[in-house]
């Protein structure tokens, strides 16, 4: 049984996002997380825990079984990447909710241009300058 290099490519990439997300649901259901905008509580029992890190386990399993059958590679990811691909969605996000946007979700109050605007405008700014540092010649 075989596959051609754009199916190899297709079940590579597929089996490699399954697992990135494999390993955020562990961190996930082990510890809580607080932000200033959100807390994400793991109220899971024991036995939901043992179960679900078992089920991840054999996914793994099948995803490694996967790997040696069809020789399917392992990529080396550089953290840069990932970091600046969220810091790019992140941006575009901020760029939707300025004020003359949001007039597609109703009336907007004309003093959000003076309040909510200038915060934006900064948190974009550190952004950028997150970017930068991410991706300067240091972190590679």
């Amino acid at each position: 049984m075989s596959m051609n290099p754009n199916q190899v490519r297709t079940v590579t990439v597929t089996l490699r996002l399954l697992e990135e997300r494999l390993a955020d649901i562990e961190r996930i259901i082990s510890e809580d997380e607080q932000g200033i905008l959100y807390r994400r509580v793991a109220r899971f029992t024991p036995q939901q825990r043992t179960r679900m890190n078992e089920i991840i386990r054999s996914m793994r399993e099948q995803i490694g079984r996967a790997a040696e059958e069809f020789k399917l590679t392992r990529e080396e990811q550089n953290a840069v990447g990932h970091i600046l691909g969220a810091l790019d969605m992140s941006w575009e996000s901020l760029e939707d909710i300025y004020s003359r946007k949001l007039k597609s979700y109703g009336e907007v109050d004309p003093e959000l241009q003076q309040t909510l605007d200038p915060i934006l405008q900064k948190l974009i700014r550190l952004l950028f300058k997150l970017e930068d540092v991410a991706g300067s010649k240091l972190s590679k």
